[in-house]
């Protein structure tokens, strides 16, 4: 797939350079060219619709309209009024003109253009703060502003059934996962008030359902069974995927028409737990500090992970004769380690040991929201953390406060000069044109909703996520006058009663 690259580089007088570039990928190349007389209403060059037609485009990626004769042009670019609301709406036609001499230039990196009457953003109206995802995995699809919850529109059989009436097919898309109580269904095709499904997946089983039984989008990690977690979390890996916006964002207005539907180009950001710890209140501890434990002796260790059931006496041996907190925090964590893969308390429970800041620090190795950990007293003669100290290890009592688990916080205080700054490298965030970066990696669908987070994004962790919805620039490109958020027409004229010009259109898809 080609590349391209816009650039605008300025010098000024006194040497100063300023520069802007954008680049991205293009499938094609739209160019036409048009001739223009005097006419007052202006000639129509182009059209922005899904509709197939000639000269008609639903997107483009960049360009520009250029006056290519050799007099003044007028440019007048057909948009719809934005009107502010929670959701917004569109109403009439407003139109948005410009004066471009011979041989300049307007650049345009998309397609969306709004007229507003007044000041209001056309990209706000619903927002989403730290929203944390429902404990069902699921929300019922329901359009916040109308108060219209979507049922199915017959009883469904627990056999073979799979075209399902329901109250409006605009609410779906294919591809989308639905829940009817307590089965998972994939959309493959939708027909007016009808949808085609495939019945019982994600080790869900068929079942009988009845008429105006709700119908719900379900948002557990799809990249397994739909029980295997009981929260909405990344896996071992750092993956999620759901295939709606943890059941927001699906708006029409009753009649078919997908109104302010999806999620705000560039409003995403994403939150994930930290994990929990406990620490043992040491300072300047370095992995050859002497831990003043006794070579070749059993010790003992009751640990608690994520909210389980202790495992008690956790025990490992200290080497003959290194006896370093390094070498000790190795045989703990060997001792951890095998707990990890061995039925009982600590069984797919990762722990992990650590000098942290010249401290230890055991980690949970779960992000959820219950990660935890918790060290006591064993109360054995060898327990490290007994009544009282153990070479350099504290007492039992002295030991720090566990630390739950805990979101990061939004901002962050400079050391030096006091300054608040956004704490943008403990987030994950889109970069409007679909991409999610910063502590995840992956994807975001502005009309469905749809978010996938790839491998090596924060593993086995719960989030919260902040977006707007509902508003004019919600969702993709829209063209019509109940819900346009692009341009729809671009039209030009000569502004010289005896000279026509020509104008060009230029734009990559």
């Amino acid at each position: 797939m080609p590349r391209f690259t816009a650039n605008l580089n300025i010098t000024t007088g006194r040497g100063d350079t300023l520069s802007a570039t954008k680049s991205g990928q293009y499938n094609e190349i739209f160019n036409i060219r048009q001739e223009v007389d005097n006419t007052e209403a202006g000639v129509t060059i182009l059209s922005a619709t899904s509709i197939k037609g000639a000269a008609t485009l639903p997107d483009l990626k960049s360009f520009i309209i250029k006056n290519i004769g050799n007099v003044g042009a007028e440019i007048i670019i057909r948009v719809y009024t934005h009107v502010n609301g929670t959701p917004d709406t569109t109403s009439s036609s407003a139109f948005v003109k410009y004066l471009i001499g011979a041989n300049d230039f307007i650049y345009f990196p998309n397609l969306r253009k709004m007229y507003g009457a007044g000041l209001n953003s056309a990209a706000t109206a619903y927002a989403l703060t730290d929203e944390v995802p429902d404990s069902n995995m699921y929300r019922a699809l329901d359009n916040v502003a109308e108060g219209d919850p979507q049922l199915l529109n017959e009883a469904v059989d627990s056999g073979a059934e799979t075209a399902i009436d329901v109250d409006e097919g605009a609410y779906f898309f294919v591809g989308d996962l639905i829940r009817l109580e307590n089965e998972i269904c994939e959309v493959v095709s939708i027909s007016s008030n009808t949808i085609t499904v495939i019945r019982g997946t994600h080790g869900s089983t068929k079942a009988t359902h009845a008429e105006d039984v709700a119908i719900r989008l379900p948002f557990f990690n799809n990249y397994a069974d739909f029980d295997k977690y009981s929260t909405a979390q990344t896996d071992d890996s750092g993956r999620f995927r759901a295939t709606n916006f943890i059941g927001f964002a699906r708006n029409t207005d009753g009649s078919g028409n997908r109104e302010s539907n999806g999620i705000v180009a560039g409003s995403f950001s994403m939150k994930f737990y930290e994990s929990g710890y406990q620490e043992l209140g040491l300072s300047n501890i370095t992995s050859s500090t002497p831990t003043g434990l006794t070579a070749s002796t059993a010790y003992l260790i009751d640990i608690t992970a994520n909210g389980g059931t202790k495992f008690q006496d956790l025990t490992f041996t200290t080497d003959s004769s290194d006896l370093s907190f390094g070498k000790v925090i190795t045989l703990i964590q060997d001792a951890l380690n095998t707990q990890f893969y061995t039925a009982g308390n600590l069984y797919l429970q990762k722990i992990t040991v650590s000098i942290v800041n010249g401290d230890v620090r055991f980690t949970s190795g779960s992000r959820l929201s219950t990660s935890a950990i918790l060290i006591e007293d064993t109360g054995d003669a060898n327990s490290l953390f007994d009544a009282s100290a153990v070479g350099r290890f504290p007492s039992a009592g002295t030991i720090e406060a566990p630390v739950a688990a805990r979101l990061p916080r939004d901002t962050i205080i400079d050391k030096r000069s006091g300054l608040e700054s956004k704490n943008v490298s403990q987030i994950a965030y889109d970069d409007g044109h679909g991409n999610i970066q910063g502590i995840a990696n992956g994807t975001l669908n502005y009309e469905t909703g749809e978010i996938i987070l790839n491998a090596g994004s924060p593993p086995n962790a719960n989030f919260v996520v902040s977006a707007n919805y509902g508003s004019s620039q919600s969702g993709g490109n829209k063209y019509t006058a109940d819900d346009s958020n692009c341009l729809t027409e671009i039209l030009g004229r000569s502004v010289n009663a005896k000279v026509d010009t020509f104008i060009e259109i230029i734009g990559l898809q």
